[in-house]
């Protein structure tokens, strides 16, 4: 009895002697396809004796058996023995592992776009063009615990006008939205008498308030008769939309 193996694409049948195929515990490359195949899952037994037919079927082009141990090689009839090469595994997962930390970065960069080009303003051209085919925009940062009201002076300068002057102050070290001001006229009996609420543009503001950096604001403005006599309070409070 003679130990061949098949080729499941193209039934091509190679010689392997018993010592080699129970050492190779390899891969094949039929020789007539390329099919690439186990070699230890297509054996069996043929018997020297049988018909023509099957005589023949064996003088075919040789396979190359990839041993997976890469200090032996061996050659038997029709089939060849080649040492294996970790390096094309090694490299393909080198390379996913670069494409998924890219991929995470990609993520990151993005989900902090606003702060990135805050803190650097030469970045924005970038991200936009990126926020172009990823339907996103770039908005300059909503941080309320990063503002502050300072310098404030609120007055009744008529029986039913009155003033409020203060400074938005920016204390981080980027570039923030400039906020909107609720101002909340009260009574020490009654609570809150009237309110008002003041968008930058009304502030006579910029869009942006600069890092490290304070501006000052006053607001005119009228209280129907029956509220004015009232009011002998304020609450101030910046928040964003």
């Amino acid at each position: 009895m003679s130990i061949v193996t098949l080729c499941p694409q193209c039934k091509t049948a190679f010689a392997i002697q018993a010592e080699h195929y129970s050492a190779a515990d390899a891969w094949v490359r039929c020789g007539r396809c390329a099919h690439v195949f186990e070699v230890d899952q297509h054996l069996f037994e043929i018997d020297p004796a049988g018909s023509e037919q099957d005589t023949q079927s064996l003088e075919t082009p040789s396979a190359k058996v990839v041993d997976s141990s890469p200090t032996q090689a061996m050659q038997s009839g029709t089939a060849s023995v080649r040492p294996s090469s970790p390096k094309l595994g090694g490299l393909m997962s080198a390379l996913v592992t670069v494409a998924a930390v890219c991929f995470l970065l990609g993520q990151v960069l993005m989900f902090h776009r606003d702060k990135i080009v805050a803190m650097n303003v030469s970045l924005g051209p970038v991200f936009n063009a990126v926020c172009q085919h990823l339907n996103c925009r770039v908005d300059w940062p909503k941080e309320t615990d990063k503002v502050a009201i300072d310098n404030i002076n609120f007055k009744q300068l008529e029986a039913n006008r009155f003033s409020f002057t203060l400074a938005v102050k920016n204390q981080a070290l980027y570039f923030l939205a400039t906020p909107t001001l609720e101002l909340t006229l009260t009574n020490d009996e009654q609570g809150d008498v009237v309110r008002k609420v003041w968008f930058p543009n009304e502030m006579n503001l910029p869009e942006v308030l600069k890092p490290m950096r304070t501006q000052s604001v006053e607001m005119v403005f009228l209280v129907d008769d029956s509220l004015a006599g009232k009011i002998n309070g304020y609450r101030a409070l910046l928040f964003y939309p």
